[in-house]
C-alpha cells in the first residue's frame, strides 16, 4: 500500500509540473515545484523512517552511549554542523551507516560501539558524518527503502560505485587528520563480520562496510576492505 503511494506521489509530482506550467504559466510552475520539494521532504523523512524499522534500529541515548555521543559531539562542533540523532541496532557484528530523511541520521551495531576505542570510534563517525554531507543522502535513502519501484535499480547504480567508500575513507582522515584512527576502525569492524541481515540489499550503499556478506570480499557497492587500508595508510 505505501509503495503504490509513493508511486503515485511520484507521478502526480510530475503531472503537477506539467500541467502548472501548461495551464498556469511559468509562475504555476514555480509553484508546483515549491510544493513538490516540500513533498519531497516528507517522502525523504518516511524513506529513512521506514529503513530504521526495517533494519531494526532504537534511539542510543546519551545515558546508554556516553562515548558514542561525546565523538560525536566534538566533530560536529568542530564541522560547525549539529549533531544528527543517534540509532543503534542489537548487532554484534561491526558496522554502520548514514540514512538522510533530508536530516541525516547515524546508525551502528552495538558490536562497532563494544569493541571500538575511543581513536576508532572518532575515526568511524568522522567517515559517517562525511557520507551525512553527501548531497544525494536523501534520494539514496529514498532509492534504497524503495528499492523495488520502476527506475530505482538504474538510480542505485549511480551511487553504487566502489570508489566512493575510498573517497569517504580519504575525506573523513583529512577531517580528523588521523588517518590510523580510521585504519584501525576498519580492521575491528573487519574482525567483528560486518553482516547485518535486516538490512535490505538495495541499501548496502548506505553501509560502511557490506552488509550483506564479507568485508573481505568485492562487490558493486563496496571494495575489499584491504584496499581502503592501504588507501588510507597512503594518505
Amino acid at each position: 500500500m505505501f509503495l503504490a503511494l509513493l508511486a503515485g506521489l511520484a507521478v502526480g509530482l510530475v503531472a503537477m509540473l506539467v500541467l502548472g506550467t501548461g495551464v498556469l504559466g511559468l509562475g504555476g510552475g514555480v509553484l508546483c515545484l515549491v510544493v513538490a520539494a516540500r513533498l519531497g521532504v516528507v517522502a525523504g523523512r518516511r524513506s529513512a523512517d521506514r529503513l530504521l524499522q526495517v533494519v531494526g534500529t532504537r534511539p542510543a541515548s546519551p545515558q546508554d552511549y556516553p562515548r558514542l555521543h561525546n565523538a560525536i559531539d566534538g566533530l560536529c562542533l568542530v564541522q560547525g554542523i549539529d549533531p544528527p540523532p543517534l540509532h543503534v541496532v542489537d548487532m554484534p557484528t561491526g558496522n554502520a551507516a548514514v540514512l538522510g530523511s533530508p536530516d541525516p541520521v547515524l546508525v551502528f551495531t552495538t558490536g562497532a560501539l563494544d569493541v571500538l576505542e575511543v581513536v576508532e570510534l572518532e575515526g568511524l563517525v568522522a567517515d559517517l558524518l562525511v557520507r551525512a554531507t553527501d548531497g544525494d543522502l536523501a534520494a539514496q535513502t529514498g532509492v534504497a527503502a524503495f528499492g523495488g519501484l520502476p527506475g530505482s535499480g538504474r538510480l542505485r547504480r549511480r551511487w553504487v560505485r566502489p570508489d566512493r567508500q575510498v573517497r569517504f575513507d580519504l575525506e573523513a582522515a583529512s577531517v580528523t587528520r588521523y588517518p590510523p584512527g580510521l585504519q584501525r576502525a576498519l580492521r575491528s569492524l573487519a574482525g567483528l563480520g560486518s553482516a547485518v541481515p535486516s538490512a535490505p540489499v538495495a541499501s548496502a550503499h548506505l553501509w560502511v562496510l557490506q552488509p550483506g556478506g564479507s568485508p573481505e570480499t568485492a562487490t558493486a557497492a563496496h571494495p575489499p576492505v584491504d584496499l581502503r587500508l592501504a588507501a588510507l595508510g597512503e594518505a
